[in-house]
């Protein structure tokens, strides 16, 4: 069974190839893309379509693998480190201070 999923793995990935290759060579028109004053240098329509499609994929790939959410909650774990150091402090501070007044 695990055979079959790489052979039909390994169709898809090809016919996907090819699909982008006849896509590439149908769409050859070149296209400059321009945001306000920055300007891309023209490149063909294919390969604005492709790379958005890669860089979207690429996207999808780092955020559903949570390397965002990872940093998020280490961030706040050291925070929450430092807090439970500084309160260990004070209450050590209040202690010691409690018992001095007796």
């Amino acid at each position: 069974m695990r055979k079959l999923a790489q052979v039909l793995s390994g169709l898809f990935l090809l016919l996907v190839f090819i699909a982008s290759i006849t896509f590439s060579y149908f769409n050859t028109t070149p296209v400059t893309i321009r945001f306000a004053n920055w300007q891309i240098a023209a490149q063909p329509v294919s390969v604005w379509i492709i790379g958005a499609f890669v860089t979207g994929g690429i996207t999808g790939l780092v955020l559903g693998m949570g390397l965002v959410r990872n940093l998020k909650s280490r961030v706040e774990t050291r925070r929450l480190t430092r807090q439970l150091e500084q309160t260990k402090q004070e209450l050590n501070k209040l202690r010691s201070g409690s018992l001095k007044d007796k």
